[in-house]
């Protein structure tokens, strides 16, 4: 189950999709392919329909559009993350490609931004990435992940606005003994 869970939600496609809602919070499959234009319609209703028969996302509304049913979507945040308990039984294998999946994920976005934007942007942007090595006790590194967890989530909770973009932040912790 948790191997099945972990697939359905790093497959490049539907990943993106997990991301715009839950920047987003509810999104119809129109707003979805004006957010993530690249994805084709019928590519967009495959995954949504895989998201939504493993109950990842969820329906919040439906309304009568032109003699269609048009469904608003949602992220199950109580389903949407992997436990250490998933993650138990998670072979070295599986984790490579899971720990690659999430990777490639960063690069394909990182590469939609630098396609689009000239360098004179990403600073202003706030585009950057950089690498460092801390020494830290076991103690001081569940510190480390709790102030971080706190100041990241603190951010997360704003809504998108006019003056607020979407950006994506991602960390990786990699003992080294």
């Amino acid at each position: 189950m948790s191997s099945n869970k972990a697939d359905l939600m790093l497959h490049p496609v539907r990943m993106r999709i997990i991301q715009a809602l839950m920047t987003y919070e509810e999104m119809n499959v129109q707003q979805l392919l004006e957010k993530l234009p690249d994805i084709p319609q019928a590519t967009m209703y495959r995954h949504l329909k895989q998201l939504l028969d493993n109950e990842l996302i969820e329906v919040t509304a439906t309304n009568k559009v032109r003699g269609t049913i048009e469904k608003t979507y949602a992220v199950r945040k109580d389903k949407i993350t992997l436990s250490e308990s998933d993650l138990q039984n998670t072979s070295t294998e599986e984790h490579i490609r899971y720990f690659m999946a999430y990777q490639a994920n960063l690069l394909n976005e990182f590469e939609r931004y630098v396609t689009k934007h000239t360098p004179d942007k990403y600073k202003s942007d706030g585009m950057g990435y950089w690498q460092t090595t801390v020494n830290l006790t076991e103690q001081e590194m569940t510190q480390l992940g709790k102030e971080l967890s706190e100041v990241i989530q603190k951010y997360a909770r704003n809504k998108p606005t006019a003056e607020r973009n979407p950006r994506t932040f991602a960390t990786v912790f990699i003992p080294q003994k």
